[in-house]
C-alpha cells in the first residue's frame, strides 16, 4: 500500500472557521478487501479509534454530536460519489455554535489504514488529539472497496451542558415557546406547535392532577421529571 499526502495551507482562527486537518489520500494496492461493514458500524469504529488514541495520551474523549455527524456524512458521501478527496467548502456555514472547529478527510482500504495515516500526519494528528476540541462527528461511506471518511471536530462557543442546565431551571408556562414546549406537547398528546397555549396548559393540569401534584399548569422541575 502506498500513501499520498496532500498538504494545503490551513490555520485555525477564533470564531472564524478554516479547515484544520490536512487532506489525506490513501492509494491501495494488492488484494481486494473484505466486505465492508455498514456505515453506522464503520463510523462507530472510527470514533472508537479517535477516543482510544486520545485516552492513551491522557486527553479527554470527544462526545459525538448528531449535527456534526450529519455534516461529516454529507461530506463523506459527496467525496465517494465524485471519487475525489476534498474538504467541505461549506463547513463554516454548516457547523453551528463553534469557537473552534476543524475537519479531517481521507480514504483507504480500511478504517485502520486511514486512522494510522491520520496519526502519521502532523496536521491530522493535531486535530485528533487537540485538547480544545470536545465534540466530534464522523461520516463514513464505502465505495468500490474504499472507505471515505470525514471527521468534524468542534469546541462549542456555548457549553451545551451549561445551556441545558440553565434551560432546565426555567419554567414553561402559557406564552413559552421552543423545543422544550414541543417535547411536552408530544408527551401529552397535544399538537406540536412549540407554543404553550391554553390547550397545553389544560393538559399539563390534567397530568399533574393524575400524579397527585398541584395543578398549576406550569412545567417546572417536578413536573418535567414526572413527564420524562
Amino acid at each position: 500500500m502506498s500513501v499520498t499526502l496532500q498538504l494545503p495551507s490551513a490555520q485555525r482562527l477564533l470564531a472564524f472557521l478554516t479547515v484544520l486537518g490536512l487532506a489525506l489520500a490513501l492509494l491501495a494496492t494488492g488484494a481486494a478487501t473484505a466486505s465492508p461493514a455498514s456505515a453506522t458500524s464503520t463510523e462507530a469504529s472510527v470514533t472508537r479509534k479517535i477516543n482510544a488514541a486520545r485516552a492513551a495520551r491522557g486527553v479527554h474523549k470527544l462526545r459525538v454530536r448528531s449535527d456534526l455527524v450529519a455534516v461529516a456524512r454529507g461530506q463523506a458521501r459527496r467525496m465517494a460519489s465524485r471519487n475525489r478527496l476534498y474538504h467541505n467548502p461549506n463547513l463554516a456555514r454548516q457547523v453551528r455554535n463553534y469557537r473552534w472547529a476543524g475537519e479531517n478527510v481521507g480514504y483507504g482500504p480500511s478504517v485502520a489504514a486511514v486512522h494510522n495515516a491520520f496519526m502519521g500526519s502532523p496536521g491530522h494528528k493535531r486535530n485528533l488529539l487537540d485538547r480544545d476540541y470536545t465534540e466530534v462527528g464522523v461520516g463514513a461511506v464505502w465505495r468500490n472497496g474504499r472507505v471515505w471518511i470525514a471527521q468534524v471536530f468542534r469546541k462549542p462557543l456555548r457549553s451545551a451542558a451549561v445551556s441545558k442546565s440553565s434551560r432546565s431551571t426555567s419554567k414553561l408556562r402559557q406564552g413559552s415557546t421552543g423545543p422544550r414546549v414541543t417535547r411536552v406537547q408530544k408527551r401529552l398528546g397535544v399538537r406540536s406547535t412549540g407554543y404553550f397555549g391554553p390547550v397545553t396548559e389544560r393538559r399539563v393540569k390534567a397530568f399533574q392532577r393524575r400524579r397527585g401534584m398541584p395543578a398549576t399548569g406550569t412545567v417546572g422541575r417536578p413536573t418535567w421529571r414526572a413527564l420524562f
